[in-house]
């Protein structure tokens, strides 16, 4: 590993390190091309004396010359090579924006950029790798929670945005979507079908929309246990209750306030970041593995 803390990113990272370090974990190609003109095999040099740029060039033909970034996630990124990978861990330690602007001398709107970019990385590999939580003698609690508002009624008015999310108890995989106002059984039951697996025991509170849980068309069919938050947190007959799901929500909303917000533009990028780390990034380590190995897989060179 390049570093040891995430407080001796600047000082530990060198151009060298960041290609050998993306090379070495399938980010950059690691085999010299050939000489389109004479086949001979390319050397790597820099661009220039003051550039941090590297490039393969001929030997014979020195006109012929390969980007090293060609082909690569960071073919069209003028950023150097240490400074994206001094990101790249830095994001994995959670370490917040102007903390990481401090630590690497790149701009604000540069961190928040590539930031950005991991959050990408995390949402592309939720698409393209769906999974259902729960299943046979799994149990599966659910919720709805507002995720942006105004408290005490005072202070500047933001956009609210319902999120409907639920989390299994045994394995402690989670989803969570963006419902917005339609908290409707329209709405919510086909997230239901779509993220818990058949033959599920769910708990919920006693909103309507919940009804039809018991009747959905799936095999083995889903038990529905409901909790009456008015009168119980945990159901007295049936054991039903929410705790789970609720702590659930605590740590993505503690998340949330430890970055002073999350723009509504951006909610869905940062649940998606949010379940990505649930399921592959419990530990700063666990978190720069998956996401080189996610990046590598989205973008193989």
């Amino acid at each position: 590993m390049l570093v040891t803390t995430r407080y001796e990113v600047s000082r530990k990272v060198t151009e060298e390190d960041a290609i050998l370090f993306l090379q070495t974990n399938g980010l950059l190609t690691r085999n010299p091309p050939n000489c389109a003109t004479c086949n001979r095999v390319t050397t790597l040099i820099k661009k220039s004396a003051t550039s941090d740029n590297r490039y393969w060039r001929c030997p014979t033909h020195k006109s012929v010359k390969v980007p090293l970034r060609r082909g690569s996630f960071f073919e069209h990124q003028c950023l150097p090579l240490r400074k994206i990978v001094e990101l790249l861990l830095l994001w994995a330690f959670k370490e917040p924006i102007l903390n990481s602007t401090g630590l690497t001398g790149v701009s604000e709107n540069s961190v928040l950029q590539w930031y950005g970019f991991f959050r990408d990385i995390c949402s592309w590999w939720l698409l393209n790798n769906p999974y259902q939580i729960g299943g046979p003698g799994l149990t599966v609690e659910i919720d709805e929670s507002l995720v942006a508002k105004r408290k005490n009624n005072v202070g500047r008015v933001a956009e609210q945005r319902w999120v409907f999310g639920g989390v299994c108890r045994e394995t402690g995989q989670g989803f969570l979507v963006v419902v917005d106002n339609d908290r409707s059984a329209a709405r919510l039951l086909p997230l239901i079908q779509e993220h818990i697996a058949p033959g599920s025991t769910i708990h919920s509170d006693g909103w309507a929309a919940y009804n039809g849980i018991a009747n959905l068309p799936v095999q083995p069919p889903y038990q529905h246990l409901v909790v009456n938050h008015t009168a119980n947190f945990v159901d007295p007959q049936t054991g039903a209750c929410t705790n789970t799901i609720e702590c659930y929500w605590k740590n993505c909303k503690r998340r949330f306030k430890s970055m002073l917000g999350v723009h509504s533009s951006q909610l869905e990028s940062h649940l998606d970041e949010f379940m990505w780390r649930e399921l592959y990034g419990k530990t700063h380590q666990e978190a720069l593995r998956h996401i080189i190995l996610h990046l590598s897989q989205w973008y193989p060179v």
